[in-house]
């Protein structure tokens, strides 16, 4: 029987660093609050079964913690096998923010297709794909700070050979050959909009790598783009054959106008109520 994979210890504590309680360190929250989303949260980064003022225990928050994990880290060996530790806890990471859902979540990013097609370096560069919520004051997808800086922390984690050493504290280096400062994290939102929601844009995680961001690749650009000429132009013919249909109509109507009238007339002189000249 084949043992569950589980996240490595540079993983497990980037998850604790960035699901932590809004008291500003790695602890839980055993109180209920708000995350930025407005879903309600409590342990780390737990909203299942949360109750409003209901508090828990730190034990509680541990069992909450590997229920979690446990779910997270079966989904990315089921639909990404094959990955390295280091590939698998970055992964794991971002699968315990954004959900597995098959269609809006870890299974269906761009991060895990990319993955398995082994370009792992545009896997690593959509990782920030997955940075916008939904402000629950305005209904607007926003950009997340801290999202951003945990999609960066897990991209550089997912570059660094698995026999290097990494540490992922906050603050400190994620990695030998890809050094970040990494602020402390804000409370992190635990309702991540879909990648597709993400503007293109130019991001830079650990070290100073470039990441492109956007589209998950040119080929998929390029297939949107040809998408929208085609149902542009199929608009403008449909405009102009309308237009064609509108003004052949228009001739019809007039040319009938013009037959009633001279019908009319020529109805008056026979009944005589045409004067001739």
């Amino acid at each position: 029987m084949t043992m569950p994979r589980e996240i490595n210890q540079a993983g497990y504590k980037l998850i604790k660093e960035f699901e932590a309680g809004p008291q500003g360190d790695s602890r839980p929250a055993l109180v209920p609050y708000l995350c930025p989303a407005g879903k309600l949260t409590n342990g780390w980064g737990n909203t299942h079964n949360v109750k409003p003022g209901v508090a828990i225990t730190l034990a509680q928050a541990e069992v909450d913690l590997e229920r979690n994990l446990d779910w997270a880290e079966a989904c990315v060996d089921e639909v990404a096998p094959g990955a390295n530790d280091n590939e698998f806890a970055a992964m794991v990471s971002l699968c315990f923010n954004i959900g597995a859902d098959p269609k809006r979540g870890f299974p269906n990013s761009s991060v895990r297709r990319l993955f398995n097609r082994g370009d792992k370096a545009g896997a690593a560069a959509s990782f920030t794909l997955w940075r916008k919520m939904t402000d629950p004051n305005t209904g607007q997808l926003v950009d997340s700070g801290g999202l951003l800086r945990r999609r960066n922390v897990e991209a550089a984690l997912f570059l660094t050979p698995a026999s290097s050493r990494t540490t992922v504290a906050v603050g400190e280096a994620v990695a030998p050959t890809a050094v970040t400062q990494v602020a402390p994290p804000t409370l992190m939102p635990q309702a991540v909009a879909p990648e597709k929601s993400a503007t293109s844009s130019k991001t830079v995680i650990a070290g100073g790598v470039a990441v492109a961001t956007g589209a998950a690749s040119v080929a998929d650009q390029t297939n949107q783009l040809s998408t929208t000429v085609t149902s542009v132009t199929q608009a403008v013919s449909s405009m102009q054959g309308l237009l064609k249909l509108g003004a052949l109509g228009l001739s019809i109507v007039a040319l009938a106008a013009v037959g009633y009238m001279l019908w009319r007339y020529v109805q008056k002189r026979r009944r005589g109520e045409v004067m001739s000249t």
